[in-house]
This record gives structure tokens, C-alpha cells and sequence, in this order.
């Protein structure tokens, strides 16, 4: 099924096609469309004559179209349509050929004069945005490059097509030869077969598929030339002569050559029945678009498609605008079951649902957008293509467009606005950190405020300022080592002491070691190794008082065991009230 939506809500349905579901809530499915417009990464449009009708160009099939307008002011020739004078056959006579140059050189004029529409800016906001992958446009205007977008169709690489193959050698190999194909293969493109990728090509934004009214090409030797250096020419009905062909045809007279002829200039448009001069470079760029990038690069085809401004009676843009429905909805719902028909080679969409489902029409995603005043013909050949038709004006729907776009933009800026004041507020709070002043701390609320306290947790916790301190956040003021012996000792002791923070009371560790005295020399044959004699010593026999008392200060208390004479230690441990 397919939503039809008029932009006008006065507009009376149309009858056919039979598959079509009209909006209950035209503006809301509307606002859906657009904003599947405005979401998507990758748009891609395809636009007809109907986006310039209103800067001044006509358009081809309406009646005040270009075809119907050429038939009545040409009664004489007995043109059938207007259409005639748009077919490769116009150079076969000398005065539909005349015809064919007046009529492109008012359209060259028209061009000229024409200024972008609200569609065309449209579709400038829409690419400043970042998410437009493509636009297809059938015109010859080239207005779309007035607007701002790129246009033209690239040139690529032929050589990337040709198979790689290696030069078979046919004799011995040469001393130089392997130094030669060295620094031969180092040159990117170099062969045809390098392995070497030539540098990207920039695709434009804007494809023209139906060539241009800015150029004019040989027919003979296929250069171009800006046509509005021929418009007087071809304003008398009289095709200009190349330059390129003349300049070789002098000087191939000059050397004593024959001579090969001169080609004549024509308008780089495409017409019925004959090849588009860039149609391999159009093919690449849709082939890409459709899926994706080359392996790495990280993006894939277009997400969303948009037709706006064409009858769609051409079959290569049919065939294209088909592909790149199946594409988009097949990325939508990757459960699509379209499928490729064998006779015609054309994507054909799942079938669409039954008359009765119209509440699953309206809520399906809209990927595939057709805007236009008519649906295109024949109605059955594209049952199943397009998600939702706006039936209405393309500047209508431009108009509306922009205004989405500039609220977006709107809301944007307000968002970064937002979030500079933000960073401002912050840098005051930054900047007292850096200076020591005191910060404002966030009043916290206590988890615990409404619970009873019991007696238990308040001597655990204690008053604030006796709360033990972060052991992560130690001081070097928290250790106090020092070397000065307490009153009553002797200077010749000294203490070393090491004061811990504890939670309420602090206890002192006193380590004192007193200097051993200087022994008498003993014979060699009485004297004892020391680890041994420390270790045999008896608590009865080992020392004599004597020496003890020798040892020891006046006011320091020993223990009557102790075990050596080299070294006397004693513990204490003292409370610091």
C-alpha cells in the first residue's frame, strides 16, 4: 500500500491507482515524511522539470509544457509533439537541426536568467546538513549548481577495469632488470596492472542525467566547449564549427597532410534514442549509491529516497528510481522479500497488503516518497514502490522543508548555547581550586538522619573532629621521629620516636639502645666467637654483675636476666594523656 497525503487537504482523492490508502491525519503523516527526510544519512533525490517550473522554465509534458508549446508554434512542420525535436533524429535534416539550435538557445537564456527556487535552497540546507548523498536531477537548467551543490558527472579510472597480468619474459633476465622493476612497481599507476590504487575520485552532489545546457561538444573529436561562446550561432539556427578540429585541420594543411574534415558543435544534452557521451561515469556513481563504498570504507548505499517534479516516463531513470526504492525499504525492513524479474530485469517490490490494511499502511516507516501533483503512469507498474505520496506543489513542500530545517538549526544552537554557560559556571569553581580559595561544597542529606542512634555507634563514631582521617591521605606531619632521650636519661641513649595517630588516645613507642662500652682485648686463645658465645650463655653463669652495672645508667631498670653484654634493650610503652 501507499499513503496518499495532499499537502492541499481540500484536494479530492483520486480514483486510481486502486492500492493508494488516503491519510486520515494528512498533516501528521506529513510531519512523519519529513522528518524521515531530516533522519536520514543518506538521502538521495531524483528531481524532474517540476522543481523549475516556477524560476521560469518550462517543464516537457503539461500542456503549457515545452512539447505541446513547440508543436503550436511550429504548425508548418507537422511535428506530432515536441518531442520530436528532443530525438537523435534532428540531425538528419538541415532545418530540424536549425530548429533544434534556436530552441536550445532560448533555453540557454532561460537558464541564464533563472534564479534557484525555494526547493533549490531546500535542497542546499539539506546538503549543508551533511546528509544528502545524491541528487539525481533530469533538468538541463543546471540551477541546482547556482544553489550551491557540486554538479557534473566524474571521470574514472578506465585502467581499474583491465585484468592484472604480468609481462612474460622471453629470455634470460638482464642485470638491470630487477633494479628496473623495483622502482617501477613503487610508482602508483604506473602500469595498467599496478596493484597501486589511483587516488579517489570526488563525485559531485548533483548528477545530471540528461547532460547540461552550459556545454557544447564535438561530435568528431568529443571536446567541450562552454556553450555560451556559441549562443549567437546557434541563435541563427546555425551549428559552430569546432575549434579544436579547425586548429588540427590547419595545421595538418601545414605539414602537407591530408585533410580529415572539421566536426560541428552541439548542445550536451541527451536526446531519445541515442547513448549518453558519460553514461559509464552516471552508472558508477548510481552502482555506488546503491551499494555502498568499496571494502573499509566504513559506509554503505542510501537509507532514504525522494522523487519530486517528474512524470517518470524515461526508462533509465524508471529503472533507477526503482532500484533505489527496493534499496532503501530492503535497509528499512531487512525482511523485504523483493525479488528481480527475469524477463525485465527490473526490482520487483513485495506485493503489497490487502485493501483492509490500512492501519498498517499508515504506521509502516516511510522510505520511499513520491511528491508530485499526478502519480506516475501506468499506475500499475509502481504498486509497491513508494511508501507515501505527497500530492502538491514541490515549493510548497520546499517551503516547509526549510522551515523544519530552521527550527532544527535553531534548537542546535540553543543546545551549544546551554552547554557554554554551563562551562562558564564551571571555570569560576576551576579557577578557586587553582588560587586555595575554599569551594562551596553541595549540601548532602545524611542517609542516617532518621534512624535512632544507638550508644554503641556514637562511641564507635565520636565527635567530628576525632573521626580517624583517611589512612590514603597521610601527612609527613603525621610521623614525628626524633633523637632526643627524655629527662632522666642520659644523653648517651638516644631515643628514637615514632608517633602513630590514633583514634582517641595515642601510645608513644620507646626504643633505647644504649651504647655498648668498649671491651679489653682478649688472647686469641681465650677470646670466643661472638654468635657462639651469645647463643651458649646460660641465664646463670653467662655475665658477672659487675659488668652489668658498668653497662647500665643510674635511673634505667634491667632485668637481672639478661642475656648479653653487647647490646641491652628495653620496651616501653607510655600513654601520651
Amino acid at each position: 500500500m501507499t499513503l496518499f497525503v495532499p499537502l492541499d487537504e481540500s484536494s479530492p482523492p483520486p480514483s486510481i491507482p486502486s492500492f493508494l490508502v488516503r491519510s486520515e491525519t494528512p498533516n501528521l503523516h506529513l510531519r512523519k515524511a519529513i522528518k524521515a527526510i531530516l533522519k536520514a544519512k543518506r538521502l538521495v533525490i531524483v528531481c524532474g522539470a517540476g522543481i523549475s517550473v516556477s524560476a521560469g522554465i518550462p517543464d516537457f509534458r503539461s500542456e503549457s509544457g515545452l512539447f505541446q508549446t513547440l508543436k503550436r508554434d511550429n504548425p508548418k512542420e507537422a511535428l506530432t509533439s515536441g518531442r520530436d525535436l528532443f530525438d537523435a533524429s534532428v540531425f538528419n535534416n538541415e532545418h530540424t537541426t536549425s530548429l533544434f539550435c534556436q530552441m536550445i538557445a532560448q533555453l540557454s537564456e532561460l537558464s541564464q536568467a533563472a534564479s534557484p527556487t525555494l526547493f533549490h535552497q531546500a535542497l542546499r540546507s539539506l546538503d549543508e546538513r551533511g546528509r544528502l548523498l545524491r541528487v539525481y536531477t533530469q533538468n538541463i537548467d543546471a540551477i541546482e549548481l547556482k544553489s550551491g551543490l557540486s554538479f557534473g558527472v566524474p571521470e574514472f579510472d578506465k585502467r581499474r577495469a583491465r585484468p592484472r597480468s604480468k609481462p612474460k619474459s622471453t629470455g634470460p633476465p638482464i642485470a638491470d632488470q630487477s633494479a628496473t622493476s623495483s622502482n617501477t612497481s613503487c610508482t602508483p599507476d604506473s602500469t595498467p596492472g599496478s596493484r597501486y590504487a589511483s587516488p579517489a575520485v570526488e563525485v559531485p552532489r548533483c548528477i545530471p542525467l540528461h547532460g547540461t545546457l552550459q556545454t557544447v561538444h564535438c561530435q568528431t573529436c568529443m571536446h567541450t566547449f562552454p556553450l555560451e561562446n556559441h549562443v549567437s550561432s546557434l541563435t541563427s539556427g546555425t551549428p559552430p564549427y569546432c575549434p579544436e578540429c579547425t586548429q588540427m585541420e590547419e595545421t595538418r594543411q601545414l605539414v602537407g597532410k591530408r585533410a580529415r574534415g572539421v566536426g560541428k558543435l552541439r548542445p550536451s544534452v541527451v536526446l531519445y534514442n541515442e547513448l549518453h557521451k558519460d553514461g559509464e561515469g552516471v552508472g558508477e556513481v548510481v552502482r555506488r549509491d546503491l551499494i555502498g563504498g568499496s571494502k573499509g570504507k566504513g559506509w554503505s548505499g542510501a537509507d532514504a529516497l525522494l522523487v519530486v517534479g517528474t512524470s517518470l516516463r524515461v526508462p533509465g531513470t524508471k529503472r533507477m528510481v526503482r532500484e533505489f526504492s527496493k534499496a532503501v525499504r530492503a535497509r528499512g525492513c531487512p525482511s523485504s522479500r523483493d525479488t528481480v524479474s527475469a524477463s525485465t530485469g527490473l526490482a520487483t517490490p513485495s506485493p503489497s497488503p490487502g485493501k483492509g490494511s490500512t492501519a498498517s499502511a499508515e504506521d509502516s516507516p516511510i522510505k520511499s516518497i513520491y511528491l508530485n501533483f499526478d502519480f506516475p503512469g501506468p499506475a500499475r507498474e509502481w504498486e509497491g514502490v513508494f511508501d507515501a505520496w505527497l500530492q502538491g506543489d514541490a515549493q510548497s513542500f520546499g517551503e516547509i522543508l526549510m522551515e523544519e530545517i530552521t527550527k532544527e538549526a535553531a534548537g542546535k544552537e540553543a543546545a551549544l548555547e546551554r552547554k557554554r554557560k554551563r562551562e562558564q559556571g564551571a571555570a569560576p569553581l576551576e579557577g578557586a581550586e587553582e588560587t586555595g580559595l575554599p569551594k562551596k561544597k553541595a549540601k548532602t542529606k545524611n542517609p542516617n538522619s532518621g534512624k535512632p542512634v544507638s550508644k554503641r555507634d556514637t562511641k564507635a563514631s565520636g565527635t567530628p573532629s576525632d573521626r580517624p582521617r583517611n589512612p590514603k591521605s597521610k601527612r609527613r606531619e603525621d610521623i614525628d621521629i626524633s633523637t632526643t632521650s627524655p629527662p632522666g636519661i642520659a644523653a648517651d641513649n638516644p631515643r628514637l620516636t615514632i608517633r602513630i595517630p590514633p583514634r582517641t588516645r595515642v601510645p608513644e613507642v620507646c626504643i633505647i639502645t644504649p651504647r655498648a662500652p668498649k671491651l679489653p682485648c682478649t688472647p686469641p686463645d681465650t677470646h670466643h666467637n661472638h654468635r657462639t658465645t651469645t647463643h651458649s650463655l646460660s641465664h646463670s653463669d653467662a655475665t658477672d654483675e659487675s659488668d652489668l652495672s658498668e653497662l647500665e645508667p643510674d635511673n634505667l631498670e634491667v632485668a637481672d636476666e639478661l642475656p648479653t653484654v653487647m647490646r641491652t634493650a628495653q620496651y616501653g610503652l607510655r600513654a601520651i594523656g
